[in-house]
C-alpha cells in the first residue's frame, strides 16, 4: 500500500513537472520572500514580484514561516527559474507557476510540507495540491510535525 501513495506522488509531480510547455517569462530568483513570494529579475532588467499559485505558506512570525521560506530559499534562490503566469493578485503581484529543471516548485513546497493547498473561503480548486497535502500531512513533513498547524489564513485572520 505504501509502494502505492509512492507511486501515485511520482505520478502526479512528474504530470505536474511535464505540463510547462511553455514558460510565461524566465529570470533569476534574487530575493525569497516568504514561502509563497519570491521576486524574479528577467533576462531584460525587469523585477517582478511572484506570488506561488495554488499554495499558501505559513506567514513570517507563525510557526514554520522562517522554515518555509528557507527551503523555498533552498530550492530557487539565485536559481534561473521559469513561470508560468497565471493572472496579477490584488496586490498587484505575478500569481504562477515556477519551474526549476522542469520541478513545478510549488507542488513541491505543499509535498514537502512547508505549505498549504491554497484555499478561497475554504475550498481548494488545485485538487492535486490537496492531494499532496494530504500526504505530506499523513507523513508528518515540515510544517505537519507540528501537532496543531495553524493554517496561514487563520494567522491572519486571528492577528486583525
Amino acid at each position: 500500500m505504501n509502494y502505492l501513495k509512492h507511486l501515485l506522488i511520482f505520478i502526479i509531480l512528474f504530470f505536474l513537472s511535464n505540463t510547462l510547455t511553455y514558460a510565461d517569462f524566465s529570470g533569476k530568483v534574487v530575493k525569497v520572500i516568504d514561502g509563497d513570494t519570491v521576486d524574479i529579475l528577467t533576462v531584460k532588467k525587469q523585477k517582478i514580484r511572484v506570488r506561488l499559485l495554488d499554495i499558501d505558506a505559513p506567514e513570517i512570525g507563525q510557526a514554520f514561516g522562517n522554515a518555509s521560506r528557507r527551503y523555498l530559499a533552498s530550492l530557487i534562490a539565485g536559481k534561473n527559474v521559469s513561470v508560468k503566469e497565471n493572472k496579477k493578485d490584488i496586490y498587484k503581484r505575478t500569481l504562477g507557476t515556477i519551474f526549476f529543471n522542469e520541478v513545478n516548485i510549488n507542488a513541491k513546497m505543499v509535498e514537502s510540507g512547508y505549505a498549504w493547498a491554497y484555499r478561497y473561503k475554504g475550498v481548494a480548486d488545485n485538487k492535486i495540491m490537496v492531494k499532496l497535502e494530504v500526504n505530506a500531512k499523513q507523513n508528518k513533513k515540515g510544517l505537519w510535525k507540528d501537532k496543531h498547524p495553524i493554517a496561514p489564513w487563520d494567522f491572519r485572520h486571528n492577528k486583525r
